[in-house]
């Protein structure tokens, strides 16, 4: 649902992951645990759209489907590129700074969209953006826009878990 002029939004990057739905925390979750295992010492893109594809129920990669797009091909392709192992991996993985811009990028894909929480669906949105055209995700057939269409038309015809601003300030799980 688009958002209404002058209407409160109830999202603020300051936030931090608290306004990320279940499937949402489990993509970052996923994406250390990519990083990891790659033995990767810092978490980048690659790793988030790693993480988005552990989340097969979630609107990103309905919305990746929905495109044509397997999510096979995307996992093999940037397996293929994630970069080589590190000597040393830390117990925590920080994000780099791509991956801290792609997710800074999920507040204001949600806020554009009028809703008061990250999904799944702004992850994939943000990290198309931060592609702005020429990435692993659009050489592979995804489009911004496209996506975006598919979300809102998915996002708008009363899916469960999912609410927009206005919804009684809902956030799903």
């Amino acid at each position: 649902m688009p958002k209404v002029p002058g209407e409160a939004t109830g999202i603020d990057a300051n936030d931090g992951f608290s306004r990320f739905t279940l499937r949402a925390k489990n993509v970052v979750i996923s994406a250390q645990n990519e990083a990891r295992a790659a033995g990767n010492d810092e978490i980048g893109p690659l790793h988030l759209i790693l993480g988005l594809l552990s989340e097969p129920d979630g609107l990103a990669v309905r919305a990746i489907h929905a495109q044509g797009v397997v999510p096979d091909t995307i996992r093999r392709t940037v397996a293929a590129t994630v970069p080589p192992a590190t000597d040393e991996v830390p117990s925590l993985i920080p994000f780099g700074p791509q991956a801290k811009k792609a997710l800074e990028l999920t507040f204001r894909e949600a806020l554009r969209l009028g809703h008061n929480y990250i999904g799944t669906e702004h992850i994939l949105l943000a990290l198309l953006e931060l592609e702005a055209g020429s990435g692993i995700l659009t050489g592979l057939g995804l489009d911004k826009t496209t996506t975006e269409t598919n979300v809102t038309d998915v996002a708008g015809s009363g899916v469960p878990g999912r609410s927009a601003v206005g919804a009684a300030g809902a956030v799903p799980a």
